[in-house]
């Protein structure tokens, strides 16, 4: 009875400790990536005061520069309630959603990324990250009105 726990199972209970930490960690390293991408294309719309050519291709380049994942197949953007989408035809799986104005004359931009795990069993695994972006003052041109 001096060993209670065979090896194989001890074998067995070490396996799966290191699934589950390096499954943790290719988590953990995801996010981090999705999310730094979601503030840097925030941080390109807030710098380039709205979803622009300019603001476009600071994302663009934003995007190609960190490794995001590029459309494979058909991608679309899933409509939200809060926003327009205004970013169909990017090449990498990102949205941008337009959240409207307020009374003030502000506007904000919402930003969807997502965090990609391929796993050998199950598939790919997708999950959103969605960000907002600070409120950006609408200038407008004195002969529009």
């Amino acid at each position: 009875m001096r060993e209670s726990i065979g090896s194989v199972t001890l074998y067995n209970f070490i396996i799966i400790y290191i699934i589950i930490t390096f499954g943790f960690m290719a988590g953990m390293v995801s996010y981090n990536k999705a999310f730094r991408i979601n503030s840097r294309v925030i941080g390109a719309i807030e710098k380039y005061e709205g979803w622009n050519s300019g603001s476009q291709k600071e994302a663009d380049y934003v995007l190609q520069t960190l490794g995001y994942r590029q459309k494979t197949g058909s991608f679309r953007c899933p409509s939200r309630n809060d926003g327009e989408i205004l970013n169909n035809s990017s090449k990498y799986q990102y949205c941008v959603y337009d959240l409207g104005y307020d009374k003030n004359g502000y506007y904000k931009y919402g930003v969807t990324t997502y965090i990609y795990i391929d796993l050998p069993i199950i598939g790919n695994l997708s999950f959103p990250i969605h960000g907002k972006s600070n409120r950006i003052y609408k200038f407008t041109d004195s002969q529009e009105h």
